[in-house]
C-alpha cells in the first residue's frame, strides 16, 4: 500500500507544479482587452459590499460574480482605502484608471493580485478534478490527462487572467467529473455535493455553464432507459413502481440542481435583494448576445464577417488551431480505441466515462455554435475534456504496444518503453508553453502552420504585445506628456503607458489621428480593415517608428506622427 500512495503523492505534486509554474510568473506583464472592465466591476463590487448596496453586486450578465470576488479581494489586499476615497459606482473602465493614478496607486499591482487569486482558485478546481479522476479513470490516464491540461497553452493563457473563461471551464470540468464519479464510484453523496457546488460556482462565473443542466438531465435520461426496459410486464402495469423507478434515477439530478441553485443564491448578494430583475437581466442580455452576435466586424478563415454574422464552422476550425499535436493525435486514437473496444478489452467504466466526455464535448460545441457571437475562448470547456480524452488514447496505444512486445522484451524494458513514450508526449506538449511564455495566447497549432499562418485565418491578438509598445513609448523623452492613439488603448496600453492614451475607434478620421504624438496600429485591425481602409492605406505608405513582434509575428506598428507635422 505504501508504494501506490507514494506514487499518487508524486503524481499529485507533479500536477500541482505543472499547473502553477507556467501561470505564476509575469502576472504583471500585459493586459487583455476585457480585464479593465473586470477591474472596474471588481471595484464596484468591493464598494457595494462595503456600504451594503447589495444590488450592485450585479455588474454584468455573464455574470462574473466569482471573478469580481477575486478582484474585490485584490482591492482589499492592495488598496483597502478605496471605498473611503471613492464614492459611488464607476460606469467606465478608464475612469477607474484615472482615479487610481490620481491617488498614486499602481493599477498593475491590483490586477496582478486579482490574477493570482484567479490562478489559485482555478488550481484548486483542477487539483480536485485530478484526485477524482484517479479513481474514475485510473492513475495513468488521469495523470497524463491533467499534465495535458496543465501544459495546454490556450488554457494556460486564459487561466492566468482576471476573466471568466478559465475559471468557468475548470469548474465545469470538476462538476462533470464529480457527477460521473457519483454514478460510477458507489453513488457517494460527497461526489454529488461537490458536483453541485462546483456547478453553482460555474453559473456564477459565466452563463454558458448552464449547459451542465442540460447535460446532467441527458445523463439522467440515459441511465433511466435501461431501468425502464428491464421491468417485467407486471411492473410496467404498476404506476407506483414506475414512479419509484423514475424517482430513484432522477433524485440525484434534482438534488444536484438544488445544491447548485443554493450556491448560486448564497454567494451572490444581488440574488438576496433583487432576484427577479437579476435573473431577467442575465437571460435577456445573454439571449441578445447569442442572437445579435458581434458588435464589430470580425475576421475568420480568411473572410471578413459583418456585424451580427459568424461562420457556422467557427469552433471546429478554431479548435484545430488552438489545440496541440499530442492532444489532436490522442483524440484520434481515443476514437479508434472506442470503435474497437471489444478487441482492446477496455474496462466498461473507463469506456463509459470517455463516451460521456466525448458527448459533453460534442454537445457543448454544438450549443455554442448556435449563437452568432463566437470567440475561440468560448470553447475552452471542450478543450479540457479533449485533453482527458487524448490521454486515454495515448494510454491505449501504450497498452497495445506493450502487449505486442510482451514476448520479446522483459517487464523492465516494457515499463521503460512506456516511460519514454509518455515522456516524449509530455515534452512535446510542454514545448508549446515554453515557446510562447509569457504570451501563451500567441500559441497556434504548428501542424496548421503556427502563429505565422494563424493571422491569415483568424483574429489574432487580445492585447498582448501592447505592453511592449508601452515599454518603447515610456523610454521616449517626456513620455508623460505624450498623447498616443491606439487600438485597444484602454487597458492593454493605458495600464502600462505613463502618458495619455486615446482609444482608436471606427468614427475617427485621419485628421484627428494626425494630431496625436504617436499612433499605434494593432494586428487584428489589418484583416478587418478597421477603423477603415482609407486610414490603413495611409499608414501603409509610412515607415513605422517601431514594429513590435512576438515570436517573429508582427503585433503592433508605432508611428511617430510628430515627424509628419
Amino acid at each position: 500500500m505504501a508504494e501506490p500512495r507514494a506514487l499518487k503523492g508524486l503524481t499529485l505534486l507533479a500536477v500541482i507544479l505543472a499547473f502553477l509554474i507556467p501561470r505564476l510568473p509575469a502576472l504583471d506583464r500585459y493586459v487583455t482587452t476585457d480585464e479593465p472592465k473586470w477591474m472596474m466591476r471588481s471595484a464596484n463590487v468591493y464598494h457595494a459590499l462595503s456600504d451594503l448596496s447589495l444590488k450592485y453586486t450585479y455588474q454584468h450578465e455573464h455574470p462574473g460574480v466569482t471573478v469580481t470576488w477575486a478582484g474585490a479581494a485584490a482591492f482589499l489586499r492592495r488598496y483597502p482605502r478605496y471605498t473611503s476615497t471613492r464614492t459611488g459606482q464607476i460606469e467606465r473602465a478608464e475612469k477607474l484608471l484615472i482615479f487610481l493614478r490620481n491617488h498614486h496607486i499602481p493599477v498593475m499591482d491590483i490586477l496582478s493580485t486579482g490574477r493570482l487569486y484567479m490562478v489559485l482558485f482555478i488550481a484548486a478546481a483542477i487539483i480536485l478534478s485530478f484526485l477524482i479522476s484517479t479513481r474514475l479513470l485510473g492513475l495513468m490516464i488521469a495523470f497524463l490527462g491533467f499534465i495535458f491540461i496543465a501544459f495546454d497553452p490556450f488554457f494556460t493563457a486564459l487561466s492566468r487572467l482576471l476573466g471568466v473563461d478559465g475559471l468557468m471551464s475548470a469548474l465545469m470540468l470538476l462538476s462533470l467529473l464529480a457527477y460521473l464519479s457519483y454514478l460510477f464510484n458507489g453513488r457517494k453523496r460527497g461526489y454529488l455535493l461537490l458536483s453541485g457546488i462546483s456547478a453553482g460556482l460555474s453559473w456564477l462565473t459565466k452563463t454558458p455553464a448552464l449547459f451542465l443542466i442540460t447535460f446532467i438531465g441527458l445523463l439522467t435520461l440515459i441511465n433511466l432507459v435501461p431501468k425502464l426496459q428491464g421491468r417485467d410486464r407486471a411492473e410496467r402495469a404498476s404506476t407506483r413502481m414506475l414512479i419509484r423507478q423514475v424517482w430513484s434515477v432522477s433524485a440525484p439530478a434534482l438534488g444536484w440542481l438544488a445544491i447548485a441553485c443554493i450556491i448560486f443564491v448564497i454567494l451572490w448578494p444581488a440574488m438576496w435583494v433583487d432576484p427577479l430583475n437579476t435573473l431577467k437581466n442575465i437571460f435577456f442580455q445573454t439571449t441578445r448576445y447569442a442572437l445579435e452576435g458581434h458588435e464589430n466586424i470580425t475576421f475568420f478563415n480568411g473572410r471578413i464577417y459583418d456585424i451580427g454574422d459568424s461562420a457556422w464552422n467557427f469552433y471546429l476550425i478554431s479548435f484545430l488551431w488552438r489545440t496541440t499535436p499530442p492532444v489532436l493525435i490522442g483524440v484520434g486514437m481515443a476514437f479508434l480505441a472506442l470503435v474497437f473496444h471489444n478487441r482492446l478489452k477496455i474496462p466498461s467504466k473507463t469506456m463509459n466515462v470517455m463516451l460521456y466526455l466525448g458527448l459533453y464535448t460534442l454537445l457543448f460545441t454544438t450549443a455554442m455554435s448556435l449563437g452568432e457571437k463566437k470567440f475561440d475562448r468560448y470553447l475552452l470547456p471542450a478543450h479540457l475534456a479533449c485533453d482527458l480524452i487524448a490521454a486515454f488514447g495515448w494510454v491505449m496505444l501504450a497498452d497495445i504496444l506493450t502487449s505486442r512486445l510482451a514476448g520479446r522484451l522483459s517487464a523492465g524494458y516494457l515499463q521503460l518503453s512506456k516511460l519514454i513514450l509518455f515522456g516524449t508526449i509530455i515534452a512535446v506538449q510542454l514545448t508549446g508553453v515554453l515557446q510562447t511564455y509569457p504570451y501563451y495566447l500567441n500559441y497556434y497549432n504548428p501542424i496548421l502552420g503556427g502563429s505565422d499562418k494563424a493571422s491569415m485565418v483568424m483574429m489574432v491578438g487580445w492585447g498582448e504585445g501592447l505592453d511592449l509598445v508601452a515599454n518603447y513609448l515610456n523610454e521616449q523623452p517626456s513620455a508623460e506628456e505624450l498623447r498616443v492613439i491606439s487600438w485597444y488603448g484602454d487597458g492593454p496600453l493605458s495600464y502600462l503607458f505613463v502618458g495619455q492614451t486615446v482609444g482608436m475607434d471606427v468614427d475617427m478620421n485621419l485628421d484627428f489621428l494626425k494630431r496625436a504624438d504617436y499612433v499605434v496600429l494593432y494586428i487584428n485591425q489589418i484583416p478587418r480593415q478597421l477603423p477603415n481602409p482609407e486610414i490603413l492605406g495611409y499608414f501603409e505608405q509610412l515607415t513605422p517608428d517601431q514594429v513590435v513582434k512576438i515570436d517573429r509575428l508582427e503585433y503592433a506598428w508605432i508611428y511617430d506622427m510628430r515627424k509628419l507635422k
